[in-house]
């Protein structure tokens, strides 16, 4: 068994050495694409063990980071690498393991340019979980900087985005908020020196560098989430990838800044940043109300899987901006079964969409004829809708109840919201399921027993995250 001091650090290097494994083998053409598939595949198992290894030895119930671990880097500036973790990150890094698989399963039968979305899907995976394992302000910006290379060479080859002017937006607002973050990460050294993520929380900057750092903090976590004005980029990329685990590495992006949020906004914000929480709430209910009406309106299933996720990852950031530490813990549990839902429901309309296609006929109706997809798309529905199957039923629950009584207002607003971004997924499920005599889809076009067993395993680990929480280690 790996000792724990090696853990963290073996769960990020894990993914690295299996994308450096790819690019070194020998074989050529479909067998290349077919053995980087399988690497890729037993790298993301093999992580999920190691996790599960390190929720044993972990303390669910401290909130503070634990296993910490430091690796010297230099001397002048005093700059290391620091990894530590604690339930809300580790949940977060599962859940990223978990959608990634679900995501592999998605294109298991695209044969084409294979071994490159695989290896930057492992480096993309080495990266992120990085960030989430890191425990200083370097080893924070380090990891959220380089995960967006291979995030970009996703989304330039994989994405199906066709107007190079939407790339080149996405690289500019995501380089602007790198320079923001690296301002904001050296005015932190200056005052305080390479200090780590916990301390950053309990430091009060006052004053006109007070402002600098926290504006510019802001700006670059905020501009990773679909929320005015960054609304439209964000939507213009996701709405046009046609690939399910592109798709899905995309909707990672929101969450990374929601991450961000949490570790770096100051204990006395809440206090001296009441202002600006009040405008992020107004603009924050207002583009939730805009894109969900959007969601509802537009006919592409990619769309209304995007304005879904986007109501969602709204509402975490005004459940961050709550200040409430029990909300945020509560939030790590809610993302954890939200990231499963919205991989399970990309790969299955990305399947639907693929067989329409080849049929060159509308697919409505089709889960009339399709029962095994019909199962499993139904249950992903009934979960994402907000039906007490999964962890993000009581969480939302505690999020949305916090929210109102905050301000009944935006309370209210917000469960329009969220009624009108349920409303836009039942749409679609009622279409798949409306019966059409003249659909030549039917029962041969139903998913594989295979992919019908996995994605049952998948509801399962819905299932058990509703009736107890890290049901996997707690006897």
């Amino acid at each position: 068994m790996v000792s724990p001091v090696f853990l963290l650090p073996l769960i990020v290097a894990l993914p690295l050495f299996g994308a450096l494994f790819v690019l070194t083998a020998r074989d050529t053409g479909v067998v290349r694409g077919r053995n980087a598939f399988n690497v890729c595949i037993f790298t993301v198992i093999s992580n999920v063990i190691l996790l599960w290894r390190v929720f044993m030895v972990l303390n669910e119930k401290d909130r503070n980071l634990q296993l910490l671990q430091k690796f010297d880097w230099l001397s002048t500036p005093d700059i290391n690498l620091v990894f530590g973790v604690d339930t809300f990150s580790l949940l977060l890094i599962l859940a990223l393991h978990l959608a990634i698989l679900i995501g592999l399963v998605g294109v298991r039968a695209n044969t084409e340019r294979q071994m490159p979305l695989m290896v930057f899907a492992l480096l993309f995976l080495s990266m992120s979980t990085g960030l989430f394992v890191a425990a200083d302000i370097f080893s924070f910006y380090i990891f959220f900087e380089a995960m967006l290379l291979p995030l970009f060479m996703i989304l330039g080859m994989f994405g199906g985005v066709k107007r190079q002017g939407m790339l080149q937006r996405f690289f500019l607002y995501n380089f602007i908020g790198a320079l923001l973050l690296f301002v904001a990460t050296m005015l932190i050294y200056y005052q305080f020196g390479s200090i780590s993520l916990e301390e950053v929380r309990r430091t009060a900057f006052a004053g006109r560098s007070g402002v600098y750092i926290w504006t510019a903090v802001g700006l670059s976590f905020i501009s990773r989430i679909p929320i005015w004005p960054f609304h439209y980029w964000i939507s213009s990329i996701n709405s046009a990838i046609r690939n399910p685990l592109a798709f899905i590495i995309m909707s990672f992006m929101p969450l990374t800044a929601l991450y961000g949020f949490t570790r770096f906004l100051p204990d006395g914000f809440w206090d001296m940043g009441s202002f600006y929480i009040g405008i992020i709430n107004i603009v924050g209910v207002i583009t939730m109300l805009f894109i969900a009406l959007i969601g509802f309106i537009n006919r592409e299933t990619q769309y209304k899987i995007f304005a879904y996720a986007t109501v969602y990852n709204i509402m975490y950031l005004l459940g961050i901006f709550t200040g409430d530490d029990l909300i945020v813990y509560n939030i790590g549990y809610a993302l954890f079964g939200f990231m499963i839902i919205i991989s399970a429901l990309e790969v299955l309309s990305a399947y639907i969409k693929q067989r329409e296609l080849e049929a060159d006929t509308s697919a409505r109706g089709f889960l009339c004829r399709a029962r095994r997809l019909s199962a499993v798309y139904s249950f992903m529905i009934i979960a994402a809708v907000g039906f007490p199957v999964s962890a993000v039923f009581v969480n939302n629950f505690l999020i949305l109840a916090r929210l109102l009584g905050t301000n009944v207002k935006i309370g209210a607003l917000l469960v329009c919201t969220l009624v009108i971004a349920g409303m836009t997924l039942l749409q679609e499920l009622f279409r798949l399921k409306a019966d059409n005599n003249t659909c030549r889809l039917g029962k041969s076009d139903d998913i594989s027993r295979s992919m019908f067993g996995f994605m049952l395993f998948v509801a399962f680990i819905l299932l058990m995250s509703f009736v107890k929480p890290l049901w996997f280690v707690v006897g």
